[in-house]
């Protein structure tokens, strides 16, 4: 085993989780990550499920907080969503202006939401921006917050503001996310619970599964990995997800790809989760598939008892891409419906014990964290100085 590649010894089986979403609450629904809350294990988008004693409690040590700047396509889709953003003025500024713009302005408000945490609670968390920083954070007890970005229309078409989000630190993007956007086309996310909401005219949007990347949508895999920026193909059509497996075959550093949240198709055949092909094409891409908290891609049907779900899965990746394609990327905060019983991080207490008592410790280690440290140090190159000047967010 690489000594780069694994956690401090003290902190051996905390989890780096490759997918969350708390500043969805905190910057739209302006959610407190100081509370402690009590989220149900169901859909119930008005919680917060990533607060800081639940990161503390599950042994959380690093995650990818994911910066997710709702597509304007909701306001002509789901008609309600026209009707909240009139009376919840966060909601009403989330949808107006710039989407990198307020990317850049979302960036901004974890910044100070991480210095108000650590004023009141002490240095408790920080934002990572190099594999090596991270591992100081760690190391120093506190949890590192490493940042991304959900869906190429954060970019407003404009390769340039990609540079800038790497300048800054951002160290993973899903190009596509739940509308099309200027690189591609997507799979229908939105799980079959909303269909009162399709009976009542949302969620009509038109899916095209045997849609493939754009020009733009090329050129932005290809800037991706001369960068150092994780390329993640979670919502990408099928097609899609093929032609960025073949860029990254001919491209010359050989860059990872990820799934970061999703289940398998084995288990739940719907269109966003990886064949056992796609496994396979991953695994030898040296990526990972973060294994989400979410009963609807779980399985089908759908199942309560998730932990033992997600201990299949862990097999069913094993058969085909071999232990080093596991990881978890649980979505946390996402308006996601999670299995009762995998329902916060502090439920990766429960999954870490039952883990221990199936695999092997250099297992679990691989699973929790040192697969993603892998990815991290070879798909990210974090650039010489890693911010960049407010001033640039006038520059779209």
């Amino acid at each position: 085993m690489d000594h780069r590649d694994a956690l401090p010894a003290e902190h051996r089986f905390g989890v780096i989780d490759i997918h969350m979403h708390p500043t969805l609450k905190t910057f739209m629904l302006g959610k407190n990550m100081m509370a402690r809350h009590y989220p149900p294990g169901f859909f119930f988008p008005l919680t917060m499920r990533t607060d800081l004693d639940a990161l503390l409690a599950g042994g959380v040590k690093a995650f990818f907080s994911t910066v997710y700047i709702v597509e304007k396509d909701f306001l002509t889709d789901v008609w309600p969503i026209r009707m909240v953003q009139r009376v919840l003025p966060r909601v009403r500024h989330v949808f107006s202006g710039d989407p990198f713009e307020r990317a850049w302005e979302c960036l901004d408000h974890q910044d100070e939401c991480i210095r108000q945490i650590n004023a009141r609670r002490g240095p408790v968390l920080a934002v990572a921006r190099s594999v090596e920083e991270m591992l100081e954070i760690i190391a120093s007890g506190r949890i590192a917050v490493l940042l991304s970005v959900e869906g190429a229309h954060h970019l407003s078409g404009n390769l340039e503001n990609l540079d800038k989000l790497h300048r800054r630190g951002v160290c993973h993007m899903i190009v596509p996310h739940l509308y099309p956007n200027e690189a591609c086309w997507n799979v229908d996310a939105f799980p079959d619970d909303v269909n009162w909401l399709r009976r009542l005219g949302c969620f009509r949007q038109e899916i095209r599964l045997d849609s493939g990347l754009t020009d733009f949508g090329r050129a932005l895999v290809e800037r991706m990995f001369d960068l150092g920026i994780i390329v993640d193909v979670t919502h990408a059509t099928p097609r899609c997800r093929k032609e960025v497996y073949d860029i990254q075959r001919g491209h010359a550093k050989r860059r990872p790809v990820i799934f970061s949240h999703v289940g398998l198709h084995a288990l739940c055949a719907h269109p966003m989760n990886p064949t056992n092909d796609e496994i396979r094409t991953i695994a030898d891409t040296g990526g990972v598939i973060g294994l989400i908290a979410m009963s609807y891609y779980l399985s089908k049907p759908i199942r309560k008892d998730g932990l033992n779900v997600i201990l299949e899965s862990i097999d069913h990746l094993i058969r085909c891409g071999g232990e080093d394609v596991v990881a978890f990327g649980s979505d946390f905060d996402g308006f996601t419906g999670p299995p009762p019983d995998f329902k916060s991080p502090r439920d990766y207490a429960v999954l870490r014990e039952r883990l221990l008592k199936k695999y092997s410790e250099d297992q679990v280690e691989k699973f929790f964290s040192r697969n993603v440290l892998r990815v991290l140090r070879e798909g990210w190159t974090p650039p010489v100085t890693a911010s960049a000047p407010v001033a640039e967010v006038a520059q779209p």
